[in-house]
């Protein structure tokens, strides 16, 4: 305490005064010239005295000052290097887990979206730049497959109307026979008359050959003869008029048959070709639909091959990954010998790690212009 009492500037300026005022009381009790000089030249070395003192009062304050800073220093520097040599393992250890999972997590990415693109290539899709040729190809097949199932239903719906024309002959030509028919029937009557008035004729003829007697003998015979003619006749066409009846009432129900199958073909002609041209129109549906998907998935298949190119970025994550990794490991090394006094220079350090780029964003990012890492990224192999 009293020690630092004397390094205090009010020790200073209280001595000098003090030698002053015994110098002035000295001059005032002996006055004279000399003695005057001699408080003059003792105030001045006071004053040079003091000047001293204050100065080196000063210097001494700040010696301790620096040794103060200089401890302190010496204690942060050990704790730093402390501090790094346990955080930089960790961080080391932490930028390798996630180096680590991310190699993992996009490699199988990639491989899932290859496993994919394999999928569309066996499913018929076509790549980026045969995406066009594959299209027209998949288009005129399209189109050469309606085309066939046209030409095949086609035959099939002309045999059905040269079927339903057939019918319609055949239908015209029984109503012709039944029309015959009817005719015969006609004509098998008109027999029938002329039997009966052929038969009157002949009665009335053997009458009169019996009114002349002997004379008329032979003409009685004629006359009897016509009317068995007559009835005969009558007989044949009885049988031809029921004959003609019976085939009439045929012909009316092979008549009535044929228009009900004619009337049923048409329906059934009307259904097959309403069936065709909605399977037709299914089809074509079909083509339309398989084109729209298949360009869908040729942009899907697009897209996920643009994602693996995308995809790449994991292998300059990798590459900026190690050059930090490295990086931290030097250091954790100079943070062990740290309190050895072996630090590098950092211009020398900032080189040395520029050295160890191989792209042109870690010169960007390092603030070089990035020519000199030009010929570096032409060497990289992507995935």
């Amino acid at each position: 305490m009293q020690k630092d009492f004397f390094r205090q500037p009010v020790f200073a300026y209280a001595s000098g005064g003090a030698i002053c005022l015994l110098s002035l009381i000295l001059a005032w009790q002996h006055p004279s010239f000399i003695s005057f000089g001699l408080f003059f030249l003792i105030t001045i070395s006071c004053v040079l005295l003091v000047t001293t003192l204050l100065r080196s009062m000063a210097v001494q304050e700040s010696l301790e000052i620096d040794d103060d800073s200089l401890q302190r220093d010496a204690e942060l520097a050990h704790r730093l290097s402390e501090l790094l040599q346990n955080i930089l393992p960790l961080w080391n250890s932490h930028v390798e887990t996630v180096k680590t999972h991310s190699e993992q997590s996009v490699q199988q990415l990639i491989l899932s979206f290859s496993s994919m693109v394999n999928e569309f290539d066996k499913a018929g899709f076509g790549g980026v730049s045969n995406v066009e040729l594959n299209a027209a190809k998949n288009s005129d097949a399209t189109i050469t497959l309606l085309q066939l199932c046209k030409k095949e239903l086609a035959p099939v719906i002309n045999s059905l109307s040269q079927m339903i024309d057939s019918k319609d002959e055949l239908l015209n030509c029984i109503r012709d026979l039944a029309k015959s028919t009817a005719d015969m029937n006609n004509m098998a009557h008109e027999v029938g008359q002329i039997a009966a008035q052929t038969n009157l004729l002949a009665i009335n003829a053997a009458i009169e050959a019996a009114r002349v007697g002997i004379q008329g003998r032979g003409f009685a015979v004629v006359a009897d003869e016509v009317r068995k003619l007559s009835q005969l006749s009558a007989e044949t066409g009885k049988r031809m008029g029921e004959r003609v009846n019976h085939i009439s009432a045929v012909m009316k129900v092979a008549l009535s048959a044929a228009d009900r199958s004619a009337i049923q073909d048409k329906r059934v002609l009307e259904v097959s070709g309403a069936v065709v041209r909605d399977v037709l129109s299914h089809v074509e549906t079909m083509g339309d639909a398989a084109q729209q998907m298949r360009h869908h998935g040729n942009v899907i298949r697009s897209d996920i091959e643009d994602l693996l190119v995308t995809l790449q970025f994991q292998d300059r994550i990798s590459q900026i990954l190690e050059v930090v990794k490295r990086d931290i490991a030097k250091l954790e090394k100079t943070a062990a010998e740290f309190n050895q006094g072996n630090f590098p220079e950092t211009a020398v350090w900032l080189e040395e790690l520029k050295n160890t780029y191989t792209m042109n964003d870690e010169h960007r990012s390092h603030g070089s212009s990035g020519a000199a890492a030009a010929n570096n990224d032409s060497e990289i192999t992507f995935f």
